[in-house]
């Protein structure tokens, strides 16, 4: 079994050129593996790496090398009066890297083959109905086309789904989509080595992209996304009037249309023009990544469930089981699912400790007659006139004697 990066490295060759045999010596790879690798998905475990000693001691030396200190053997002795146990090979290690990114600072303007890269960036622009306000931006890095969407989320969903429209706008898919070092697409990065985000990756794999993180503090290695942020808030955003995020994306789509038929500032050319000839992966041959919220919920005795803060019924059949529920980035309903069986949808209701309920849904959990039309129709117990009706005995009758005749029986006592 290979983990996701390996899977990701035969599908980099092969679209290279390199054939099985060629990509088995490389990777050091069966041919059978190889061969089943390109046919299907990348397998969903991952072996964990195992913590080192040197790794709490990573963002501490992070922080020295930035101050300057680029001793190794300096270093080592400060962490280690700090409780370090380990070698000073690791902490070699671990500075390698860090000595190859200050070797590149300089660098030179890279450009890249039509259809190979697509940078996508999120960038803040104001403060609305009280939350932040977040444009999303993509660009093609060979024709330069642009595409912006505005969001007040910045989960995985949410940028699953505008990278979506991103790719429908562009009408295909580019072979690589370079990112920074967000959680939503890297959990976890120690120098080369990085841990991917499983829904984003599962999304790339999807639609057979293969995606890249720049390496931290060089924004320059995305800088075409970050020259498009930088004209967003310069170009669209100054005085722009909206009242909702929907007239707001309509917008930036009709400003979208304008700007990319102009010529662009770096290649001189207009990206509309060049647009034809990125040869970027149709989309007909992938349906649309499913990018909805899930979440598992338990089913409580009376057939309904949890989910954002009110209840929600679901058919009775399913009384304490598990189930899935379904809530698409702007849909305004959710679905239920058992499995891959759907077995209740409900508009989702936007206020709390609500019961949402379908009738529907607890048909033949009683008999026909509902349980009141049963207790009335069985016959009543026949009882005795008389006081404590239906509650006590009947009181019994007793004589009624004037008081006088009390007072005559105690004097006679005496």
């Amino acid at each position: 079994m290979i983990g996701v990066e390996e899977w990701m490295e035969i599908q980099e060759l092969h679209q290279r050129g390199m054939s099985v045999s060629e990509i088995s010596r490389e990777l050091g790879l069966d041919r059978k593996t190889v061969r089943k690798h390109l046919k299907g998905r990348p397998q969903a475990y991952e072996r964990k790496p195992r913590p080192a000693k040197i790794d709490a001691y990573r963002s501490w030396l992070r922080e020295r090398w930035e101050a300057g200190v680029h001793n190794g053997r300096k270093l080592f002795d400060q962490i280690c009066k700090q409780g370090y146990q380990g070698r000073y090979t690791r902490v070699r290690d671990v500075l390698q890297p860090w000595r190859e990114e200050q070797r590149q600072r300089a660098y030179m303007r890279y450009e890249t083959e039509p259809g190979e890269q697509c940078q996508i960036d999120w960038g803040q622009v104001a403060i609305w109905n009280s939350h932040r306000l977040y444009c999303f931006v993509a660009t093609l890095s060979w024709s330069r086309m642009r595409y912006v969407e505005f969001r007040q989320r910045q989960d995985v969903e949410t940028l699953l789904t505008c990278l979506i429209h991103a790719l429908e706008y562009f009408g295909g898919a580019p072979r690589i989509v370079l990112t920074d070092n967000m959680k939503t697409v890297v959990l976890k990065r120690q120098g080369t080595e990085i841990q991917w985000n499983p829904r984003f990756m599962d999304f790339a794999a999807h639609y057979g992209i293969l995606p890249r993180a720049c390496q931290p503090r060089r924004p320059e290695t995305k800088g075409k996304v970050e020259s498009a942020i930088r004209f967003v808030k310069g170009n669209f955003w100054p005085g722009i009037q909206f009242h909702s995020l929907v007239e707001l994306n309509a917008q930036a789509l009709q400003w979208l249309a304008e700007v990319n038929a102009r010529p662009h500032g770096t290649t001189g050319e207009i990206p509309l023009a060049r647009w034809p000839h990125e040869q970027l992966t149709p989309l007909s041959n992938h349906p649309a990544y499913d990018t909805s919220y899930a979440a598992d919920r338990r089913v409580h005795k009376d057939c309904t469930f949890a989910y954002a803060g009110n209840r929600y019924s679901t058919p009775h059949r399913w009384a304490g089981k598990k189930v899935l529920v379904r809530q698409p980035v702007d849909g305004d309903s959710i679905s239920v699912y058992s499995g891959t069986e759907r077995i209740a949808q409900h508009r989702l209701n936007t206020g709390s400790k609500q019961m949402i309920v379908s009738a529907e849904h607890y048909a033949g959990l009683y008999p026909k007659a509902a349980p009141a039309q049963i207790a009335c129709s069985q016959p009543s117990p026949s009882l005795p006139p008389g006081p404590g009706l239906g509650l006590h005995y009947v009181v019994p009758e007793v004589q009624v004697r004037p008081l006088l005749d009390y007072e005559e029986v105690g004097c006679a006592a005496i």
